[in-house]
């Protein structure tokens, strides 16, 4: 046999080989896949994210809000935006008369480790509330909070993840966040 001959031979014997190998899902599902690949196939998944805002105003519960949403891992990630106006003046039609409000958060990143999850969130919430001077009308307030948090969190419990206290104008802002993995074939809770 000749060597042109003999090179092609072990050519098409390498790629009948190669052609052979099972893909890596069939590996994945094999049962004797490596631990190493059967841990980073089980980190990956769908999670149901609740986010839950509670501010007070003066003592007084001035919002207390929730939000849950799906995100997948190594998919884009989802976003909230949830926004409000408010009239000062029922009679004014001007924009100057209009004060938005807005709860926006982004999830900018989200990694499985074990029974925990981390997770990094821009949030900016922009607030209203009723000046509380005396001497003049009463009128509303708008401010802006903005904020990331980049906890690891365990899964399935609800934790606080950030907080803040606002002595000197008598308001709190917290931040409570629970991430359960998504089981579309679960039932839902009957309430």
């Amino acid at each position: 046999m000749s060597s042109k001959r003999l090179a092609i031979l072990c050519f098409l014997l390498a790629a009948t080989a190669a052609c052979a190998q099972p893909s890596p899902a069939a590996a994945a599902s094999s049962p004797h896949a490596s631990p190493a690949h059967k841990a980073a196939r089980s980190e990956q998944g769908t999670y149901e994210i609740t986010i839950a805002f509670k501010r007070t105003f003066h003592g007084k519960l001035a919002a207390d809000k929730t939000y849950t949403l799906l995100a997948t891992v190594g998919d884009l990630l989802p976003a909230i935006r949830d926004d409000g106006r408010y009239r000062t003046d029922a009679s004014c039609s001007d924009p100057a008369c209009t004060i938005e409000g807005a709860t926006d958060v982004d999830i900018l990143r989200l990694q499985p480790r074990g029974d925990s999850i981390y997770i990094a969130l821009k949030i900016s919430t922009q607030t209203i509330g009723m000046d509380d001077f005396d001497f003049l009308p009463k009128l509303p307030v708008a401010g802006t909070h903005q904020y990331l948090v980049t906890p690891t969190v365990p899964i399935g419990k609800r934790i606080t993840v950030y907080s803040h206290l606002d002595a000197g104008h008598n308001t709190s802002v917290e931040v409570q966040l629970l991430v359960k993995r998504f089981d579309p074939n679960q039932p839902e809770p009957q309430p």
